[in-house]
């Protein structure tokens, strides 16, 4: 008898957390904003900083998650023609890579050392800025 009713307890538990999680969900809000990372001068080339448009998660104030959705970068070096050269062909690699990995653990392109360590520090500072509602 007892074991019948524990086991029907658990029953109802288990059916009322679905609707909890659902209200909790209802809660949520989604906002599309772009965040900015910090300018960093990648040595002798220049500045550099990135744009990111996210989508974050907010609940209760707090950012739950974000996805990000492109980043653009409007500050780069254009110091001579060969940094543009390396640029243009290293940035939209970098791009492509935190768009596949949503985070900041990015491999650094040979023959375009500066930039990517510039490019993940402007980064770094973007996504600590994602986290905040």
């Amino acid at each position: 008898m007892a074991r019948r009713v524990l086991t029907i307890a658990a029953c109802v538990i288990a059916l009322a957390l679905p609707p909890l999680n659902a209200v909790a969900a209802a809660r949520a809000k989604t906002v599309t904003k772009t965040v900015v990372g910090s300018t960093v001068i990648c040595k002798k080339w220049g500045p550099l900083q990135l744009h990111l448009k996210i989508n974050q998660s907010v609940v209760g104030g707090k950012v739950k998650a974000f996805k990000i959705l492109a980043i653009t970068w409007p500050v780069w070096p254009q110091h001579t023609v060969r940094s543009v050269f390396i640029n243009t062909k290293a940035l939209p690699l970098l791009q492509q890579q935190v768009l596949q990995v949503q985070s900041g653990n990015i491999e650094t392109i040979s023959g375009a050392t500066d930039i990517s360590i510039s490019f993940k520090q402007s980064l770094q500072a973007a996504l600590l800025a994602a986290k905040t509602p």
